[in-house]
């Protein structure tokens, strides 16, 4: 195929009565967890579980642990699955996503670690996990996930908008509660804010003056982040994970 003879409908994703809506945002939010742990450049990878009868695949990849059930009907309740590590792991993704059109069925991962256990399938360790049918999930070590949520502002942002610092720069967190949406003020104070525990941020960057400084890779003009780590805003308006070259050997 090529791209100059098909026919590329990004509107679709804009239709509300529509579920294309789901497929952008699991697009978006797989390309995110690349962004943030960089698993398909890791060389370990280790395939633990192909179960023809269950329909189920788990494999490592990088700092990521994938289990997918492929099954159109069969759900597993404390299916256990060898894995190497022997610390508690943590959902950061699954298809089953209310964001994604799905049933919320494995909200609990996201906010629980699920402890290491005894080896199985020839692995040192393993965890039990609940896999509703036709669904995945990707777990990370729960260490990976300290430290909440940490924005800096790269120099070349601040220049690109006539600044010298960060001072005055306001960064306006939206939050949702009982059902209504919240936006919470946070000052950069030392050239960075720290969201505490948060595990994903969706936020606006004002000047001193008043001015909203947007973000130019989304729609809206909003900048996401969906799990816990450092980030940089750079370049003419983007989040790039880490923090910029000169800051990060200074």
């Amino acid at each position: 195929w090529s791209h100059q003879h098909c026919r590329r409908r990004w509107d679709l994703a804009e239709d509300g009565l529509l579920r294309y809506k789901f497929f952008e945002a699991f697009d978006e939010l797989m390309q995110a967890c690349e962004d943030r742990f960089k698993w398909l450049s890791s060389s370990h990878q280790y395939v633990t579980v192909k179960n023809s009868s269950d329909k189920v695949i788990a494999f490592e990849r990088g700092d990521l642990f994938f289990v997918f059930n492929f099954h159109p009907c069969q759900s597993f309740s404390d299916y256990q699955i060898g894995l190497s590590w022997n610390e508690p792991m943590r959902c950061v993704l699954d298809s089953d996503e209310g964001r994604f059109g799905g049933h919320t069925r494995l909200e609990y991962g996201h906010t629980n670690s699920f402890p290491p256990l005894h080896g199985v399938d020839n692995r040192p360790h393993s965890i039990k996990l609940y896999l509703p049918s036709r669904t995945a999930q990707v777990l990370v070590k729960d260490s990976l996930l300290q430290g909440g949520v940490r924005i800096l502002v790269s120099t070349a942002f601040l220049a690109g908008h006539g600044l010298k610092s960060s001072d005055g720069l306001t960064l306006k967190l939206q939050e949702w509660k009982d059902g209504k949406q919240e936006t919470l003020p946070f000052k950069f104070e030392g050239g960075c804010v720290e969201l505490g525990l948060n595990s994903n941020a969706t936020f606006e960057l004002e000047a001193s003056d008043g001015k909203v400084l947007p973000c130019k890779s989304s729609k809206d003009g909003l900048f996401r982040v969906y799990f816990p780590g450092t980030y940089t805003i750079s370049g003419i308006g983007f989040v790039q994970v880490g923090e910029e070259p000169s800051k990060a050997k200074a």
